[in-house]
């Protein structure tokens, strides 16, 4: 069985987040920039089951996705 790929993700979401999301959920080098009633989460290394489960998280924090983007730099 192969190994699962890691890739970059960007997700824009809207909602807020607490301060201890990033630091709980997402893997180090994730960056977080908020906005007025949305923010992002960029540089997110991670493998599909991974994110996932950050989506998940979100969701039950009562966020919407707005976009998801696969970064190929």
């Amino acid at each position: 069985m192969n190994a699962p790929e890691t890739q970059r993700y960007t997700l824009r979401c809207r909602g807020g987040l607490a301060a201890n999301f990033l630091a709980d959920y997402c893997p180090v080098g994730t960056t977080l920039t908020m906005g007025q009633n949305e923010f992002t989460l960029a540089n997110l290394r991670t493998d599909q089951a991974g994110l996932l489960g950050i989506l998940r998280s979100l969701h039950n924090r009562g966020c919407t996705l707005l976009s998801l983007s696969v970064d190929t730099n």
